[in-house]
């Protein structure tokens, strides 16, 4: 009895050590596999971070030189009282000083090459400038809204890809809503500044303006109505008529988050042509867009 019970001590005994020993293995690979993932998931995404940083960086050098084909001369009061400042304390009298009159932030004078641009690109239709974000991009239309999206204006592939006109617009901006679509990038690149209304509303009152380009002339359009929304939204729906445009006018301002905007700021009774402006917004992926919309209020002569 006593025989059995010492055998079955030694068995347990065993077992322990067994148990132990098995123990003591996998604590070591644990420790082992835990710093090499860790390592491997720091080489992976430090390599997509970097892959990332050459594309953004890429893509900002592309259009850093197109800039020299797009040029904006544009005085604000602040700057006007600025040099007024300089040339007083050059001078040392304000009598003797006369400062330029500050430009009508209305009507900036643009120069753009648009011959040069054309040419870099034969789908280039216009120029898009809002000076309240800084946004400034040629705008280019192809017969398929995929072609840009992953598309620079010179043609080279990048996840920055290009700001384009809805294919359905067939090349023109005189439908009474016309969509321009842009990506939403982290580093505030193409539309990703847009947002930037949806935090500060008075950006759109200092600045209230989307100017659109082209060779014909300056297209002008107040900014009315900026919000969140989803690729299911009627507000990508087409319209007829004046009692088809009037109801959109009432959705869209019902929808707007820009709760600011000076009333009556826009007639809408003449129903001026509208510039629907989208982009993404959250997770890369998502249904979640952002839409800043501006009424036509003048064109003239570029």
């Amino acid at each position: 009895m006593e025989e059995r019970e010492r055998e079955k001590n030694t068995e347990e005994k065993a077992d322990e050590k067994t148990v132990e020993s098995r123990k003591k293995k996998a604590g070591g690979i644990l420790h082992f596999l835990i710093p090499t993932f860790l390592f491997i998931s720091m080489l992976v995404f430090g390599g997509l971070f970097l892959r990332d940083f050459l594309e953004y960086k890429a893509a900002d050098d592309e259009y850093a030189q197109l800039d020299k084909h797009i040029v904006v001369v544009q005085e604000t009061k602040k700057e006007t009282e600025e040099k007024k400042e300089e040339s007083v304390a050059e001078s040392g009298s304000a009598e003797e000083t006369e400062a330029p009159e500050p430009v009508d932030i209305a009507h900036p004078t643009f120069h753009i090459d648009y011959d040069a641009l054309k040419k870099i690109n034969g789908d280039f239709t216009a120029v898009i400038y809002v000076p309240a974000i800084h946004i400034s991009y040629p705008v280019v239309n192809s017969k398929d809204n995929d072609d840009y999206l992953h598309k620079t204006f010179e043609g080279k592939a990048n996840f920055a890809g290009s700001i384009f006109l809805d294919a359905n617009a067939k090349g023109s901006y005189d439908h009474k809503n016309t969509f321009v679509f842009g990506h939403n990038m982290k580093n505030g690149s193409m539309f990703g500044k847009l947002k930037n209304f949806l935090r500060d509303d008075s950006l759109a009152n200092t600045n209230p303006y989307i100017f659109l380009c082209k060779s014909d002339g300056i297209y002008r359009y107040r900014i009315f109505s900026y919000y969140l929304t989803d690729t299911s939204s009627p507000i990508y729906n087409d319209f007829e008529g004046d009692a088809g445009y009037d109801s959109y006018v009432k959705l869209i301002t019902r929808m707007s988050s820009y709760r600011n905007y000076p009333k009556d700021a826009v007639n809408f009774a003449n129903r001026p042509n509208l510039l629907t402006l989208s982009t993404c917004s959250g997770p890369a992926g998502g249904q979640q867009r952002f839409i800043v919309q501006g009424a036509l209020e003048e064109v003239y002569a570029s």
